[in-house]
């Protein structure tokens, strides 16, 4: 059966480069890298050299700002837990955002608007209560809305708040530049530009606070304790290097391959919208089928060997709707039709013929069996 991957916004093929950089950590040089003897000296050589990729990648001048993780949910849950006072997240975060900032009991959601740009009247009421901390993801995972970074962070620093920001998904997609931002924090996970999964990475502008989330011992300077995972941070290093070399060539790729998908489909399938900016990040395209079961038209594609979701994989199984969605004020007879289309630089244009063949298929043959009549 032919396969074609379009489930990239959840989690990304580990690029062969990328593997061949990490396989001596894994069977030569295994060392602990806090270790006093030649094997663990060229481990944490080897860290010392992707950090500085990384802060390369993100336009960080000083690769001591880095800080290796598990991934962008434990990064962003150490920005949000050293803060006690207000917090302002948007309405469309990630989980690992939106989550432990409602549960604080200290949040209050920025919301957005149809096409899910944040509401910049409604942040500037928002921040005339004193609040400490703002946290606004530059890409959205679902739909694609790519937000004005500059213009939340400014806005944030005037009420004199930090800034924070899941930079995960525009990772490869847009230039990062951190350091000459109004940004304070910014995290991201591996997996979403072809390293692996279990390694993510949160930058600290110099002078910001940081309370530890992982205590124990004194690694990264005493600021994120546990034996760093070596191969891994490799891994994240290498697909840093990989994402900076073929960067643009690959951003008009996938725009390109963005584009022919969603010509496509409405074209050829009746009663679709889609949803988030029209020019929004080059990698995910989010549907809605009216009146139609999105997760029936997964499971019809997945039969034939093509793999793409209704939303966040964080929140598969939930039950409770995509909060995404639902804060962009989609109608209750399009919120179960969603389904989330997501590239990566490995996506082939083969790969792209057999969506645009089955999708139009898939979707007749679930309204069929449904009964549907057009809206």
């Amino acid at each position: 059966m032919q396969v074609a991957y379009f489930d990239n916004a959840a989690s990304t093929k580990v690029d062969p480069e990328v593997l061949d950089a990490m396989m001596p950590f894994l069977t030569e040089c295994y060392a602990n890298p806090s270790a006093l003897h030649s094997m663990a000296f060229r481990a944490k050589a080897a860290i010392e050299e992707a950090r500085r990729t990384l802060a390369e990648l993100i336009g960080a001048d000083d690769p001591a700002e880095i800080i290796f993780t598990s991934g962008a949910t434990e990064a962003n849950d150490t920005v949000l837990n050293t803060f006690g006072g207000r917090m302002l997240v948007s309405d469309i975060e990630h989980p690992s955002v939106r989550n432990p900032a409602l549960e604080s009991g200290r949040a209050d959601l920025i919301p957005v608007d149809q096409q899910g740009t944040l509401d910049f009247e409604a942040y500037e009421r928002l921040l005339e209560s004193p609040t400490e901390l703002v946290s606004v993801m530059s890409v959205n995972n679902e739909i694609g809305a790519v937000q004005d970074i500059d213009k939340i962070g400014e806005m944030a620093h005037r009420a004199g708040a930090l800034f924070h920001s899941d930079i995960t998904q525009g990772v490869g997609k847009h230039k990062l530049e951190v350091q000459n931002r109004p940004t304070d924090y910014a995290t991201l996970s591996g997996h979403k530009f072809h390293a692996p999964k279990g390694i993510g990475m949160l930058w600290v502008r110099n002078g910001c606070p940081l309370k530890r989330f992982m205590v124990g011992g004194l690694q990264e300077g005493g600021r994120r304790s546990g034996t760093l995972n070596v191969a891994g941070i490799v891994g994240l290093g290498a697909a840093a290097k990989i994402a900076m070399r073929q960067g643009a060539v690959e951003i008009e790729k996938m725009a390109r391959q963005r584009q022919r998908i969603i010509d496509a489909i409405v074209a050829t399938v009746p009663d679709v919208r889609v949803n988030g900016q029209p020019d929004g990040a080059p990698h995910i395209i989010n549907l809605s089928l009216y009146r139609t079961e999105g997760e029936a038209v997964i499971i019809n594609l997945d039969s034939h060997g093509i793999c793409c979701t209704a939303g966040a994989a964080c929140a598969s199984g939930s039950g409770l709707g995509s909060h995404v969605l639902n804060a962009i004020g989609l109608p209750q007879e399009w919120l179960k039709g969603s389904v989330r289309i997501s590239l990566s630089r490995l996506t082939t244009d083969a790969e792209v013929d057999y969506l645009i063949q089955e999708f139009p298929r898939a979707v007749s043959e679930v309204r069929g069996l449904a009964g549907y009549a057009a809206g």
